[in-house]
């Protein structure tokens, strides 16, 4: 009886540690898309873009982001289209994943035209359609979601297949993104939110701001969303802005273009002050606001889901990430 008891403890423990290894090749084997909106009164993008991308850059997965859309906004005034623009399509040429910043490649600046959103669309419907359950795809929504839910619905039209669907997961870190919609707007792509996404199909995964995935606290509770940690560190939240990531400077290769010439760290530390603008009054001081990326942070490899400025900065200047 005492052997059965053995052997059973360690079938027990085997099991276990093959469903911690079967998670962590899941975590590594996701493929990534990531939409944001560049809302005109809200230039925290300008910052957290570039920093999503450098996450990638950092954790060795540039490769697997198959989509990345963004200036998904209403509208309104003041733009800042092409600052965001910059933090995107210039941090990805800066950092190797793309060659060009008007080349034939997974991203998509919605705001250009009605032709690159309909491009936009489809290409994520594609990338939906080709989940499986050795590549599932993870969408991160930093904003509102009305390309990713006119991409959904296109490649279910299109015939995704069950086992695709149950393969995505859309993950969304506050609820202010998640309520963003103007019901009484003209155009239908504005109509919709997250709860609409949801009603879209009951395989498709959601983890949305108030799951511990996403927003957990280490003594046990839940942030209302990335703003709470050390990503969000604008003057409008009497933070310091971009003085607190002074650090970055020392991170990466040295990288030329654009009229740039220093470190990727300093690049980024270009793209964290640029999302400030206090004189365009509305959530204008966004200087160093990249809680967007927290989002992606918290879904990483080694990444947390509260995170401090000290883990921030040892994740980009410690030991290199495993992937």
């Amino acid at each position: 009886m005492k052997n059965l008891k053995v052997v059973l403890m360690v079938f027990v423990f085997v099991g276990v540690l093959a469903n911690v290894e079967a998670q962590k090749k899941e975590t590594v084997n996701y493929r990534y898309a990531y939409s944001c909106d560049g809302y005109n009164q809200d230039r925290d993008d300008v910052a957290g873009s570039a920093m999503t991308l450098a996450l990638f850059d950092r954790a060795g997965l540039a490769d697997r982001i198959v989509h990345f859309h963004f200036n998904t906004n209403f509208g309104g005034a003041p733009k800042h289209s092409e600052e965001h623009r910059k933090s995107v399509l210039e941090t990805a040429v800066l950092f190797g994943f793309i060659k060009e910043v008007d080349g034939d490649d997974a991203y998509f600046d919605v705001s250009r035209s009605d032709e690159e959103k309909k491009d936009a669309i489809e290409h994520l419907a594609k990338q939906i359609k080709k989940a499986s359950k050795r590549k599932p795809l993870m969408i991160f929504a930093a904003g509102g979601v009305q390309v990713p839910y006119a991409a959904l619905k296109k490649a279910m039209d299109d015939g995704a297949t069950i086992n695709a669907l149950q393969s995505v997961v859309f993950v969304s870190h506050a609820k202010a993104n998640e309520q963003t919609a103007r019901k009484n707007s003209p155009n239908p792509d504005y109509q919709k939110n997250w709860d609409d996404l949801k009603l879209l199909s009951s395989d498709v995964h959601f983890i949305d701001y108030t799951s511990p995935l996403v927003n957990g606290r280490r003594d046990g509770g839940v942030n209302l969303s990335q703003n709470s940690t050390a990503w969000e560190q604008s003057p409008r939240s009497k933070r310091p802005g971009v003085a607190a990531w002074q650090w970055l400077a020392g991170y990466g290769a040295h990288v030329e273009g654009f009229g740039f010439s220093g470190t990727k760290g300093e690049w980024l530390l270009t793209r964290l002050k640029a999302a400030g603008a206090p004189d365009l009054g509305h959530n204008g001081n966004a200087e160093g606001d990249a809680s967007d990326a927290g989002m992606v942070f918290s879904q990483l490899p080694g990444g947390k889901t509260d995170a401090t400025m000290d883990e921030i900065r040892d994740y980009f200047m410690g030991k290199p990430v495993n992937k």
